[in-house]
């Protein structure tokens, strides 16, 4: 929910945005604009201990000043060169499901995304994360250690392969995008990986009987679909009984209420001028691909615990456990460890924070 100090100056801002002209130079204006904006609230959220919502409210008020009164002539005389425009779609989450082929969408952005990472960090770091998150919530590993497992929305490939490499004899990873596919067979091939499988499925249709395998993963996907609760039955059906189900969905917080502000935004220029943007401006493909991963995805949800809970239980999940403890480095803090460890304002940030369970088909 957005804050009531902020919503009169985002209805000054939206109506800006909404009157902004269609033109190349615009185009590009907007997605300067985007990234400057995504860098100060990166700031709020992840290194600011204080209150969030002043500095938000005076991006907000900074933006809208920006775009007052920018039309066609005021741009162009700015850039004399014209820039080709392929829309994206849609300027909120929401909107999203209008779109004819979300799934199509959603699977050739992460295709353009993964493909951009080096071979040397693109399974260790994913490995890394895994093995954190199991030790760091004392899972313990016997549920996946010798046992047949289906990452479900693998992208890339990169957890299919931890999986794998943390003691998995099999894993097949399924995806919609047909580059992701493509990729992860080349890169596990390359990798010497021989305990992956890969095949081109919708998460919501899975293409395997019943009772397939012994454990089903999936992280940060079906909050991308149009019927999340569909996905979730389909891994709870191809799951064996006693088999555990991993799951990774966003939760409801400020900083995506904060994203969806700036959609419409971004939505001014296309994912290939927002991408070769930031390219220019010396941001890393990990940066680039949390840029875009929050802001042109066609589809965005997220939940409370509670909902979660429900949609897990609603599909037959039992023995739920939230997973409440995340990564934590040098560097970074995950936004669960800013929950665990009581970071002043950290709940005001990040609400349900990630939302991760670990559950099981009843025997």
């Amino acid at each position: 929910m957005i804050p009531k100090e902020l919503k009169a100056g985002l209805s000054a801002y939206r109506a800006v945005v909404k009157k902004l002209p269609d033109n190349s130079a615009v185009q590009i204006l907007c997605a300067l604009e985007a990234v400057r904006a995504y860098q100060v609230f990166e700031t709020v959220f992840w290194e600011s201990k204080s209150d969030p919502i002043p500095p938000l409210g005076a991006e907000i008020a900074r933006l809208t000043a920006t775009l007052t009164g920018l039309d066609g002539e005021y741009a162009d005389a700015i850039y004399d060169k014209k820039v080709a425009h392929q829309p994206v779609g849609t300027n909120t989450a929401r909107a999203a499901n209008k779109v004819a082929d979300t799934k199509t969408l959603t699977g050739e952005l992460y295709s353009s995304l993964f493909n951009r990472f080096d071979n040397r960090h693109y399974f260790a770091e994913a490995t890394d994360l895994l093995r954190q998150r199991i030790d760091r919530n004392a899972i313990g590993y016997d549920w996946l250690q010798g046992k047949k497992g289906l990452d479900a929305g693998c992208g890339g490939g990169r957890y299919t392969v931890a999986l794998a490499s943390l003691g998995a004899a099999k894993v097949t990873g399924i995806d919609y995008g047909r580059d992701n596919i493509k990729d992860a067979k080349l890169r596990s091939r390359s990798a010497g990986i021989d305990k992956v499988n890969f095949r081109h499925a919708d998460v919501l249709n899975i293409p395997y009987r019943d009772n397939s395998f012994d454990f089903v993963f999936s992280n940060g996907v079906l909050h991308h679909t149009t019927d999340p609760q569909r996905g979730i039955e389909e891994l709870f059906r191809v799951l064996k009984p006693g088999g555990k189900m991993w799951i990774f969905l966003y939760g409801s917080s400020l900083w995506w209420e904060m994203m969806d502000v700036l959609r419409p935004l971004s939505a001014k220029a296309s994912r290939q001028q927002m991408q070769h943007v930031m390219q220019l401006m010396g941001y890393a493909p990990n940066r680039i691909f949390k840029f875009m991963d929050s802001l042109y995805v066609p589809i965005i949800e997220s939940y409370t615990a509670k909902q979660m809970e429900g949609m897990l239980k609603r599909a037959g999940f039992a023995d739920l456990q939230q997973l409440h403890r995340c990564v934590e480095t040098p560097f970074f803090r995950g936004v669960n460890e800013l929950l665990w460890s009581g970071e002043p304002f950290a709940d005001v940030r990040w609400g349900a924070g990630e939302l991760r369970y670990l559950g099981q088909k009843p025997s």
